[in-house]
């Protein structure tokens, strides 16, 4: 019998972090997710500011660890907490991070050209920690979970997640953009019958028509409507608009749930089982 994992949200902003009073309920830190595959192992999903306290919690310190960190892409918002992971300076520490190829480049090139000067005074090829690179191809398995990946639609590039514990999953697809047929259902498939979908919910049908088509990013009721067909059992609205205040989205989830019952609002310290 599998054993049952829970994904913890450290970050679910996306763009740019939202500290504030307006902010506060769900939280203001960008992507990042864990789960705890092993005593002292970690997959991580995204390195957005929320990896610094995924970085400081009680559950990182102090032994050595072993972190697997699967990228989605590479813009600042889902990469920028790297530089602050504490562990990244623990001699006892391994991080393998795992991303697709974008431009042409791998994920060891994207990265060590982040992190160095004159953006930050340390590199990431002198960091104490052991780092490793894995362009993603097949899946891959940590722990007792099996690692999947598909290509959706985002400028420069984006993937969605799979996360499977035998029968159970959980699927992750920030930064995608509906609108592209055969993405779209390549998605649903890819989704179907997940315990848990955590979609890019980060406008409203009347900012996304106005202003926002072609920026990457999707709506409320394109997440509902995904989920139905993939016929999820818990969608989870994330990627949350920073312009959007706590009240705001509360009103997005009141749309959303008379759709499908069965949606919640990602908020940092949730977590999810399965």
């Amino acid at each position: 019998m599998a054993m049952e994992y829970r994904l913890r949200f450290w970050g679910v902003r996306g763009t740019v972090t939202t500290p504030g009073q307006t902010t506060v309920r769900y939280g203001g830190n960008t992507s990042c997710l864990s789960v705890a595959t092993g005593e002292n192992e970690h997959l991580v999903l995204d390195c957005g500011t929320g990896m610094r306290l995924l970085g400081t919690s009680r559950g990182a310190q102090p032994a050595p660890h072993v972190y697997h960190v699967f990228l989605s892409h590479y813009h600042l918002d889902h990469i920028l907490g790297i530089p602050f992971f504490p562990p990244l300076y623990d001699r006892r520490t391994t991080i393998t991070f795992h991303g697709p190829e974008s431009g042409g480049r791998e994920v060891k090139e994207i990265l060590q050209n982040f992190m160095k000067p004159p953006y930050f005074p340390v590199t990431l090829a002198d960091a104490p920690a052991t780092v490793r690179y894995e362009t993603l191809g097949r899946p891959v398995r940590v722990g007792g979970l099996t690692i999947s990946a598909i290509a959706v639609n985002h400028p420069d590039g984006c993937v969605a997640y799979r996360l499977e514990n035998g029968e159970r999953r959980v699927v992750y697809a920030t930064d995608h953009e509906h609108g592209r047929k055969e993405t779209d259902q390549a998605l649903v498939d890819f989704t179907a019958g997940a315990e848990h979908l955590i979609y890019d919910a980060m406008y409203l049908e009347t900012e996304y028509e106005e202003l926002r088509r072609g920026w990457g990013h999707s709506t409320w009721y394109a997440a509902v409507r995904t989920a139905r067909d993939a016929r999820v059992g818990n969608l989870v609205l994330f990627h949350h608009n920073p312009d959007h205040t706590d009240a705001e989205l509360e009103k997005i989830l009141e749309l959303s749930r008379k759709e499908m019952p069965a949606t919640e609002l990602a908020t940092e310290g949730m977590e999810l089982t399965f």
